[in-house]
């Protein structure tokens, strides 16, 4: 009964601004959801209120149409993954192979609920001009964070090297392939095969390893 008490005092005590902020983090975290398990085609405005449990003027009142409502979970969504990016990259240990983490790490920004959301996304955003330029600017700042975060972790080890830049974006390109796939497929172990593929590639490519360590068993290809 004590806890209800507080719980009610907290409540009240919620300015007006307050209590918007967390209506429409609600209504947000139900359009993506909504994305994630019924795409971008299902992603209605009755569909993302039913699942917020919010009367219809709730919606309206904080996203009066659809391309509002979309274009707030698109910087939702954003901060989520720019969150979730540099956590991972701040918790990567001194001692680990900065090689194989550069690798690993671009594949788990670009894999989960979030990343799935954001796909939904890019198919709407390329018929809808609107959508698109919401979408395209925080997109574009994503991916930037994830290229400097992974240039650096390269640098680290490579700190003069100038081909960093390139093997950069080419494992974002290729790790981007690759979670699409999978997503598609649901081939898990095969998508591990070609991240270790790449990795030994990443590590030719700089010059710490042999080319035939390329050559993989002829059951693995």
């Amino acid at each position: 009964m004590a806890g209800t008490l507080t719980a009610a005092g907290e409540r009240a005590r919620e300015t007006q601004a307050q209590r918007r902020a967390r209506m429409r983090t609600r209504l947000l975290d139900a359009a993506v959801e909504s994305l994630v398990e019924v795409g971008y085609a299902g992603t209605t405005t009755l569909e993302v209120q039913k699942r917020a449990g919010v009367p219809r003027g709730t919606l309206q009142h904080h996203f009066p149409t659809k391309a509002d409502l979309l274009a707030g979970a698109v910087e939702h969504l954003a901060d989520r993954r720019f969150d979730q990016l540099t956590r991972e990259f701040a918790e990567l240990p001194d001692s680990a192979d900065r090689l194989a983490a550069a690798v690993e790490l671009t594949m788990r920004m670009l894999s989960g609920p979030s990343f799935w959301a954001a796909l939904e996304m890019w198919v709407g955003a390329r018929t809808d001009p609107e959508l698109l330029a919401a979408f395209l600017p925080l997109e574009h700042r994503l991916f930037e964070l994830m290229h400097t975060s992974i240039r650096d972790i390269f640098r680290a080890e490579f700190p003069d090297d100038p081909r960093v830049p390139t093997i950069t974006e080419f494992t974002i390109e290729i790790m981007t392939g690759l979670a699409m796939r999978v997503l598609l497929t649901g081939e898990l172990d095969r998508n591990r095969i070609i991240q270790q593929r790449w990795r030994n590639a990443v590590r030719i490519l700089l010059g710490t390893a042999h080319p035939d360590t390329l050559t993989e068993p002829r059951g693995q290809r």
